[in-house]
């Protein structure tokens, strides 16, 4: 995924800013004797995580309403944030808050291995790497219109969980329950990449792994389709 683009929207949303700052007049406000408080992404900015980058989706009341209510730490990615989310939701939501958090270490260590690309977004958008964006999968359709969930449903209520979870993990304030691991998959089957290999951990229905147990194919899959 190319960053250049989402650089180009965060230095868009600073000429707004600054547009803003400005009165009716176009003379600049005077600065303010104390120290301006740093403000937090939008988290909405970025609520879908395929196509153009550089045209954000209308917004919904709901939608304010939730992006208030977990913006993400100023200095966090939020594009990066926000498919992890998407990715941990999609995953293993049904799993909790633990399984959540376990699948976002997984695709941090990967990011942080470099073997998968350098952003989240490079790491899960490979292709068959996590099982919610396959072609066909029911997580990928209910990922793309996780902003139309009923809003005291429980689905939104993990969504929501997921989102503070990414900003956790990618802001350092998250211990990885899953001992450095870069895969794993449904303890239901048995793929061969792990076959002879024993698991780091457990975590719920998954079993997580640090490293493949013969060579990787290039298009093997980390995880199953839940």
């Amino acid at each position: 995924m190319n960053k250049a683009v989402g650089a180009g929207v965060a230095a868009a949303i600073l000429l707004i800013a600054a547009a803003q700052a400005r009165g009716g007049n176009g003379i600049a406000a005077a600065p303010s004797d104390e120290a301006s408080p740093r403000t937090a992404p939008d988290w909405s900015a970025w609520r879908r995580p395929l196509g153009p980058r550089d045209k954000a989706p209308p917004r919904t009341a709901a939608a304010v309403g939730a992006a208030a209510e977990d913006a993400a730490a100023p200095e966090l990615d939020v594009v990066d944030a926000h498919w992890m989310a998407l990715t941990m939701w999609g995953e293993a939501r049904d799993e909790g808050e633990e399984g959540m958090r376990a699948v976002g270490h997984v695709i941090d260590n990967r990011r942080r291995a470099g073997m998968h690309g350098a952003y989240v977004t490079d790491t899960v958008g490979e292709a068959f790497q996590f099982s919610c964006w396959n072609p066909g999968d029911p997580n990928r359709a209910a990922m793309l219109n996780v902003d139309s969930l009923p809003a005291g449903g429980e689905d939104a209520r993990m969504w929501r969980l997921a989102r503070r979870l990414a900003g956790e993990i990618l802001s350092g304030r998250s211990r990885d329950p899953t001992g450095g691991a870069h895969f794993y998959h449904t303890a239901s089957v048995s793929p061969l990449w792990s076959r002879g290999v024993a698991p780091v951990r457990r975590i719920g229905g998954h079993l997580f792994f640090r490293a493949a147990g013969r060579a990787e194919p290039p298009r093997a899959r980390s995880s199953e389709t839940r």
